[in-house]
């Protein structure tokens, strides 16, 4: 199967009403005016650096269930990349927005900010300009494709699939 950015949209588009939170983590790498290969050096960087965070994450919320029950213990992760095409703005900072779902209902979206700050900044080494929200049900829509729109200039590896993760049994997704 060939991906597209609508095989992207239609994924997200089947996941949107299990999507709590969204989330935007800003990176300290800046691709102004660098080589592609420089891009995706830090692309490849960052990757890495969000395979911690999400650990991390996932361990925070859920200990060691998330690792030994990862299909029913980790929370619905989809993360895509934004800001590997365009290198002309010096203000821009490759950045993830991420789609969060499956987590503990005790949890403030407030809680979650400080979870994931303490995750990305703190042991990802990362910037501490992040940004969560609840989406609400007329914005849930803008936001997915929001997180997409790379797709729509050719950048079909703006989604991190390395990094999504999805626990189908807490779900109840077949």
């Amino acid at each position: 199967m060939q991906i597209t950015a609508n095989t992207i949209r239609d994924f997200l588009d089947k996941q949107q009403k299990h999507i709590t939170h969204y989330v935007v983590a800003q990176s300290y790498y800046r691709p102004y005016h660098q080589l592609p290969q420089a891009v995706e050096h830090m692309a490849r960087n960052l990757q890495k650096d969000l395979r911690h965070a999400r650990n991390c994450f996932n361990r925070e919320l859920y200990g060691n269930g998330a690792r030994r029950k990862p299909l029913q213990y980790q929370p619905l992760f989809i993360a895509t990349l934004e800001g590997t095409k365009n290198t002309s703005n010096p203000q821009l900072t490759l950045h993830y927005n991420i789609y969060l779902g499956n987590l503990p209902k005790i949890l403030t979206t407030e809680d979650i900010k400080e979870l994931w700050t303490y995750c990305w900044h703190t042991k990802a080494n990362q910037s501490s300009n992040i940004y969560i929200t609840e989406p609400l049900a007329n914005t849930q829509s803008h936001l997915l494709h929001y997180g997409t729109k790379e797709t729509q200039i050719g950048n079909l590896g703006c989604w991190d699939f390395e990094n999504t993760q999805i626990p189908y049994n807490a779900l109840n997704i077949d």
